[in-house]
This record gives C-alpha cells, sequence and structure tokens, in this order.
C-alpha cells in the first residue's frame, strides 16, 4: 500500500496590517486576481486554474497564517490525518468538507513543531479556464520558513507528509513533494516565520516583464534579476510587499527525475557556486539591507513600530 503524501503546496495565508492595501498591491503590482472577499478577508489567484494560491487576513500583527498543501484524493487526506495523529502533531480538525467560498474540497489542519499551520485539503474547486496573460504569475512555486531547528522540522515534513531532500547548504534544506526542485524550504534562522515566498512565471521573458512593472509601479528590486547559484537553478527578483514580507518572482525551476538526481552535499555546493556567490550569472548586485531584514522578520516589526509611532503622535 502507498504511503499516504502531499503532492503539491497550493499556496499560502498571510496576516496583513490594511487589507485593501494588501489587495492593491497584489492585484495591481504583483499581478494576482481577486475571487472572493468575506469580511476582512481575500482571496486571490494566479492565471492557473487553482482556485486561489493567496489568501490575505487583516490583522493587527501581520504573519504567516498558514501554509496550504495538496493531497491527492480523500483517501490520501484521511491517510495523512491519522499519519499526523499518530505522530503526535498538534491537530486543529479533522478531515471535513470544506467551505465552498474559498474553493470547498476536502481537508484538515494541524501544526508543526514550531506552529505553523498547515492546511491539507483535496478536491478544491479549479477554475474553468487559465488567465491568458503570460506576464503575470501562473502559480504558487514555493515557500521558505525560518527555523531554528530545522532538523527536526526536515524529519517532520519528510516522515509526515512524504516530502523528499532534494538538497540543503550551509543555510537551507530544499523539500520536494512533485517535480519542482523545491516546494518548501527550511532556513537556519530565528523562527518561526516567513523567510519568503515564491510565485513563478511561465518563462524569463514573463518574469522581466512582470519585474518591469513592479518598478513602474514604484516597488524597489531588492535583488536580482539573477539565476540561482545551486539548489533549483530557478531564475529570480525579489521584492518587499507592504507588510515586510520578501516575494519573489520566479522561472525554470528545475525538475526533478527521482530515479537519476544527484542530491549533492553542502561542499559540492560550496565549491561550485562562481565565486562563492548566489547567482549563477554574477549580474545581480547583493541583496538589498531592506531585503536581509524582511527575509528574518525584522522589516515588520520595523514597519509595525512606524505604524505605532504615528499613531502615537495622531492621539
Amino acid at each position: 500500500m502507498t504511503e499516504p503524501r502531499v503532492t503539491g503546496i497550493r499556496g499560502v495565508t498571510l496576516a496583513v496590517r490594511d487589507l485593501d492595501e494588501s489587495l492593491d498591491f497584489y492585484r495591481d503590482s504583483w499581478g494576482l486576481a481577486e475571487v472572493g472577499r468575506m469580511g476582512p478577508s481575500a482571496w486571490l489567484r494566479a492565471t492557473g486554474t487553482e482556485h486561489h494560491v493567496l489568501t490575505l487576513s487583516q490583522s493587527p500583527q501581520p504573519g504567516l497564517l498558514a501554509v496550504r498543501l495538496a493531497a491527492p484524493d480523500k483517501a490520501a487526506v484521511d491517510g495523512l490525518y491519522a499519519k499526523a495523529i499518530a505522530f503526535g502533531a498538534d491537530v486543529i480538525d479533522a478531515p471535513e468538507t470544506l467551505d465552498a467560498l474559498m474553493g470547498g474540497g476536502y481537508g484538515f489542519s494541524f501544526r508543526t513543531p514550531d506552529g505553523i499551520v498547515q492546511q491539507i485539503s483535496s478536491g478544491v474547486e479549479e477554475h474553468a479556464s487559465r488567465i491568458d496573460d503570460r506576464k503575470r504569475p501562473q502559480k504558487f512555486s514555493h515557500v521558505v520558513l525560518r527555523a531554528a531547528n530545522y532538523p527536526q522540522l526536515r524529519s517532520f515534513w519528510m516522515d509526515l507528509l512524504g516530502f523528499k531532500l532534494s538538497d540543503e547548504t550551509d543555510g537551507i534544506n530544499f523539500l520536494r513533494c512533485s517535480k519542482d526542485h523545491h516546494s518548501v524550504a527550511l532556513a537556519k534562522a530565528d523562527g518561526p516565520g516567513l523567510h519568503h515566498m515564491a510565485f513563478e512565471l511561465p518563462d524569463l521573458d514573463s518574469l522581466m516583464y512582470a519585474s518591469g512593472h513592479m518598478r513602474t509601479k514604484g516597488h524597489n528590486l531588492e535583488w536580482g534579476v539573477g539565476r540561482h547559484s545551486g539548489p533549483g537553478n530557478n531564475i529570480f527578483s525579489f521584492f518587499i510587499e507592504p507588510n515586510g514580507f520578501a516575494a519573489e518572482y520566479t522561472t525554470e525551476m528545475f525538475q526533478v527525475d527521482d530515479a537519476t538526481y544527484p542530491k549533492r552535499s553542502k561542499e559540492w555546493w560550496r565549491e561550485n557556486r562562481p565565486n562563492g556567490g548566489r547567482d549563477a550569472w554574477q549580474m545581480a548586485p547583493k541583496r538589498s539591507d531592506k531585503l536581509v531584514k524582511a527575509r528574518l522578520g525584522q522589516l515588520t516589526q520595523e514597519i509595525m513600530g512606524c505604524d505605532a509611532a504615528i499613531s502615537k503622535v495622531l492621539a
């Protein structure tokens, strides 16, 4: 009998300071489309058929609320629920029919050992057609999580959810659940929290158009355009969204064939990066200080501090 496992990543749920401001960013600049809203929450899709890839929920404290994962069918959801119970995971609810407003389906939720909520579902409604616009994201690509104890979390993702270790460097473990080199990665940093999230464009030309559009909208390019020198080999450009989170456009993620893929060692990556750099093309300037702070969760705290100071002055 095949072990039940996660087979894809659907997207993430973010707590945001100002829902309207965040919607303006993700719709008008980033290129997602709103598919639903209820109270302080909204759902946005990419150009692919996935019902939504991003959920925004207004909250006094911005942060990562959940990662949304896909299972192939109800039997796999039930099997993963049973494994979660046996694993001693902090299960939030049992498998059930999900809200039709959010695409429906069947699923359950639980927390990882460091408290990040994971939502596993199958049978979520898909859109009947794709949006014909190659200059906008076509799907959610991957999420990188800050994790102080990532060896423990790596075991959790692999043993419970069926992820496989693709590669590891001194600072990040890259995990896959499909042919994409990684859908989740664990970054060695004070956590828990969001290190960065990535949305996939169809190709390099699409990524360049999307990145250029972001700049015309007044958003600084914080790192890129470049090609990751190491795990994934994907092309990237990084921006900062209104809550201080790091958002990446990416394309050409390496596709893994389980039968032939050679997992490389940390030493291999050290020796094969051009001049020790993280950009194989050696074209992208170094990461901005703002991006470094965003990926460590520090920029969000600075923004909240500024908001509090402004509110105090206006009171």
